[in-house]
């Protein structure tokens, strides 16, 4: 099967397969190379399907994923200060903890 993730082309195909009517899950799945999962997913959580809809969710849940930064502004202009003091890098983490 395809990737687990619609392209934006593949949800304006998968919003003209739904409005055909009629269709199968695995139906549309087939037609468009991804795993009928994703076509219930995607179905799922924009309802009724609204292609541009699902691609602002889409790229929202993917904006808001991964690891945070924990580096902040003042944190860096610290350990930057007390690097130009010369300031060995395991004295400024320890001080940062």
């Amino acid at each position: 099967m395809g990737t687990s993730t619609l392209s934006r082309f593949q949800r304006g195909a998968l919003a003209q397969l739904v409005n055909e009517g009629n269709k199968s899950y695995q139906v549309m799945a087939d037609a468009l190379g991804v795993a009928k999962a994703t076509i219930s997913y995607e179905l799922d959580r924009v309802k009724p399907y609204d292609p541009e809809l699902a691609q602002q969710d889409a790229d929202r849940k993917r904006r808001n994923c991964g690891r945070r930064s924990m580096l902040t502004a003042a944190l860096a202009t610290l350990i930057t200060n007390h690097l130009r003091l010369t300031w060995s890098p395991e004295t400024i983490a320890a001080l940062t903890k």
